[in-house]
């Protein structure tokens, strides 16, 4: 009985201290997930291009066409193309960002409920529960 108890004692450690570890990584996530959506345009993970300003934007656009001299498109190509690029990563970046935000909620949630429940069973199976002597005659 002794040895039962001390199994489901470490059993229910290590759920505890591995909902912890996952925890702490998803709220990490989590407030990423936040600052990143509260500024779309200068979360870094979702694009390569840079759409800080429209300069930037032109900068990179006109550096790629030096390779080929035979079309250089105009401001207003270029201004069409930019807000085109802004646009398309706004709505990438709120899709992704309320995607990892729900899916971090839950994992939070699973990991509270596993942590509160396995150190309930940590202290139900902690305690020198008496066994009831039986009386001789």
């Amino acid at each position: 009985m002794e040895k039962k108890r001390k199994v489901i004692q470490v059993y229910a450690l290590i759920v505890c201290i591995v909902a912890i570890i996952t925890f702490i990584i998803s709220v990490s996530i989590l407030v990423s997930s936040i600052i990143d959506r509260s500024d779309p345009l200068y979360s870094s993970c979702y694009s390569k291009t840079d759409l800080s300003s429209f300069e930037n934007f032109k900068m990179d656009k006109l550096g790629s066409f030096k390779e080929n001299q035979t079309y250089m498109p105009s401001d207003q190509e270029l201004r069409n193309a930019y807000e085109a690029a802004k646009e398309e990563k706004i709505k990438r970046v709120l899709h992704n960002t309320l995607n990892s935000i729900v899916v971090t909620s839950i994992l939070i949630l699973i990991c509270l409920i596993l942590y509160f429940t396995h150190w309930w069973m940590i202290k139900k199976y902690g305690k020198d529960e008496e066994i009831p002597a039986v009386a001789s005659p």
